[in-house]
């Protein structure tokens, strides 16, 4: 395990970091809370490839700063996690999205939760959409962003965004941010794209940890998990499912679709948002994601 320092913690509050095991497979994780450490808690999953610093420090602050403990973690076979490169005898793929949501499971153990609001970005959805249908008494709440069920039909990205999600990644770090930059291109948020915010963000992700041979085995993982609509469709969790109009890669009918099939799931459409979160819609997300939470905690009581 790589024991490099953690993420730059967010401003103005309190920040820890550890590691979490799940069978074997240690998860590099980091939790932010207000100066008291108090703080409702709000897991936060990752998408395809990415580690936790994609959540990035400015986003996290503003989580904080609306009374959240806010915990990240690098997924397996990114970041600062294990690399899994070999699964069970006969198994198609070495690991599945319910291991992975297993992972979840294990940081919450670790930071000591027993149950969180949950919030999961593009795979990290279905991750968070699979620790929910397996262990629905650790998920107060469910927020899905820019996601799907997994349903055929619904969600397809574009023929130019498919093209650039199977593109071959460098394994060298200036031709991996030029890659970064190109590939983010086709699904950024049309009217908030920045080249430079995506050059630093993207060198924060390379340097705390990127793998391609890794990315490959999640993706492998996604595509073999299949329709999670009947399961999703028993769900009692309270759930938010946030979209954006732009988005390119995961076509904003998957929301839709998501939000119909998980019973009383709200569904909110953030007008111009891609595949991406840019800083200039941070306190749009920020006010969806934090109002919500707070209703569920407000019925809770």
């Amino acid at each position: 395990m790589d024991q490099r320092p953690g993420p730059e913690p967010a401003e103005g509050g309190s920040s820890r970091a550890g590691a979490a095991v799940n069978g074997g497979v240690e998860l590099h994780w980091t939790l932010d809370r207000p100066p008291d450490r108090s703080g409702i808690p709000l897991l936060l999953v990752n998408g395809l490839g990415s580690p936790l610093v994609a959540f990035e420090p400015g986003l996290v602050r503003r989580l904080v700063e609306r009374g959240l403990a806010v915990a990240r973690f690098d997924n397996r076979d990114v970041g600062r996690s294990d690399r899994v490169e070999t699964g069970p005898p006969g198994q198609p793929t070495p690991y599945t999205l319910a291991d992975m949501a297993a992972d979840a499971a294990a940081v919450l153990d670790a930071i000591g939760w027993t149950e969180a609001n949950v919030l999961g970005q593009s795979m990290g959805g279905m991750i968070a959409q699979q620790l929910a249908i397996d262990r629905p008494e650790r998920v107060r709440s469910l927020v899905a962003l820019m996601t799907s069920s997994g349903e055929p039909g619904h969600g397809r990205p574009s023929d130019g965004a498919m093209e650039a999600l199977l593109r071959p990644a460098p394994t060298e770090r200036n031709a991996w941010l030029e890659y970064r930059v190109a590939t983010e291109r086709v699904w950024a948020s049309p009217d908030h794209w920045d080249e430079a915010w995506l050059r630093a963000k993207s060198a924060a992700l390379w340097d705390h940890g990127v793998d391609s041979g890794g990315s490959l085995r999640q993706f492998r993982a996604v595509r073999a998990a299949g329709s999670r609509d009947a399961a999703l469709a028993r769900l009692s969790v309270p759930t938010l499912v946030v979209h954006g109009s732009a988005d390119t890669l995961i076509a904003p009918d998957g929301g839709r679709h998501l939000a119909d099939v998980i019973p009383g799931a709200r569904y909110r459409e953030i007008d111009g948002l891609g595949h991406d979160l840019p800083p200039g819609l941070w306190d749009v997300l920020v006010d969806v994601v934090a109002g919500f939470v707070e209703g569920v905690e407000a019925d809770r009581a």
